[in-house]
């Protein structure tokens, strides 16, 4: 998972992205909440944390933006020296996922994004198939089946299908997709993303036709659309 971290302390925000890293996760820190709702702008989180007590904002005010300006459901945690039972009961009503006091220890800490992990989003495994929204991913021969049509693709083309499968109704950063799929930031000189995005969608019937749509996101990246929200207009 890319999990962003809302900390304004320095040693702390090092820590902390030591340990979940030390998880084979991947980090951004955000020492404002200024700093980190702009990000917003151009990076897709699978898991936030949160302090309580910032320079600019508090967390809570930083949670409940996020739910309502940005439509985000991504999950978060709160790390906070903030104890009192009304502060996590406040915490959990303005829609954050769970509560962690400090000092951090590390392997609750880790425990609990893992137990999130395994409740909001699909596992992957290295064998056998997949199957998301009536495709079915053959991870061995990279070939994706659904009704009336079969494609087999190239090894990035796959993972980039495969990925937008998973996190479908999603919108992803162009910079998310990038380096999830070829391991580095998007260049914005790059066509690379948008031909393998193009090849996608004319080849899996991801125009709108068919229950599913694969559209861009204006200045941020691509969305795969299901069902009902894929008559939507780009």
């Amino acid at each position: 998972m890319h999990i962003g971290i809302l900390e304004d302390d320095p040693t702390l925000s090092r820590h902390l992205a030591q340990v979940v890293e030390s998880a084979g996760h991947s980090t951004a820190t955000f020492d404002t909440a200024r700093a980190f709702l702009s990000a917003l702008n151009r990076h897709t989180f699978d898991l936030l944390v949160f302090d309580w007590k910032l320079p600019d904002q508090d967390g809570i005010k930083v949670l409940k933006h996020l739910r309502s300006s940005f439509q985000s459901e991504t999950p978060v945690i709160f790390l906070t020296a903030v104890h009192d039972e009304q502060a996590i009961v406040t915490a959990l009503e303005a829609g954050a996922e769970d509560y962690c006091v400090k000092p951090l220890r590390p392997a609750e800490f880790l425990a609990r994004i893992a137990a999130l992990q395994r409740r909001i989003y699909p596992i992957r495994q290295g064998t056998g198939a997949q199957i998301y929204h009536g495709y079915t991913f053959d991870l061995v021969e990279r070939e994706i089946t659904w009704a009336g049509g079969k494609a087999q693709f190239s090894g990035k083309e796959f993972e980039l299908a495969r990925f937008l499968f998973e996190n479908a109704d999603r919108s992803l950063a162009r910079e998310r997709l990038m380096q999830e799929v070829w391991g580095r930031e998007d260049d914005p000189f790059s066509r690379t993303l948008d031909v393998h995005i193009s090849r996608i969608r004319s080849r899996l019937g991801l125009n709108g036709m068919s229950s599913l749509r694969l559209r861009s996101v204006h200045g941020f990246g691509y969305q795969l659309i299901t069902y009902a929200a894929a008559g939507q207009e780009d």
